[in-house]
This record gives C-alpha cells, sequence and structure tokens, in this order.
C-alpha cells in the first residue's frame, strides 16, 4: 500500500527524489514564489538557502539572520541533511498576540 508521502516523494515525469520548499512572508516575496520543488540528492539545508537567497543575500535585500527555516514543519537553526520527501520551509520573524 503507498504511503501518503509518496506524491511527494518523486517527480513522477523524472522519476528522481524531491523535496518541496514552501515560502511565507517576506520570503515568498524576495523569491518571487510560494512553493518550489528541488532535487534532494544529497543536499543540506544551508546549501538550499544560500541558493535560492543568493542575489538577496548579495545585494541586501535580507540577511541570513532574517530567514527562519522548517523541515517537516519543525523550526531548525543547524545545517540538516535533506531526506526524500522533506518539507523545507523559509519564513521570517514573525510575531504575534
Amino acid at each position: 500500500m503507498p504511503s501518503k508521502r509518496e506524491p511527494a516523494l518523486y517527480d513522477r515525469q523524472q522519476e528522481r527524489p524531491v523535496v518541496d520548499v514552501l515560502f511565507f512572508g517576506k520570503m515568498a516575496d524576495i523569491v518571487g514564489a510560494r512553493t518550489r520543488r528541488i532535487d534532494a540528492g544529497g543536499m543540506y539545508l544551508f546549501t538550499v538557502r544560500d541558493d535560492v537567497f543568493k542575489s538577496a543575500l548579495k545585494d541586501g535585500r535580507v540577511t541570513l539572520s532574517d530567514i527562519r527555516m522548517s523541515i517537516n514543519r519543525r523550526q531548525v537553526t543547524a545545517d540538516v541533511a535533506l531526506s526524500d520527501g522533506d518539507e523545507v520551509a523559509f519564513f521570517s520573524i514573525f510575531s504575534g498576540g
């Protein structure tokens, strides 16, 4: 029986492992997208972050301390190896009441 996560595990057209990347708030505005799907093979979180925000970091629209990250809905601060089917999210500092 296939798992619920199976559709996120492989790009059906290319038959390769993928990671879904989500962007929220200011990070979505900077990237110009709310989602991306990337090749998961051997990737680490900081590599994805640095690649996605390369131009924004270079021109000062964002700093590393502005970017918050989560993997599978758990906030992380360390460089973590990504696995097939992981959901990565980038978001800015938020406040609430």
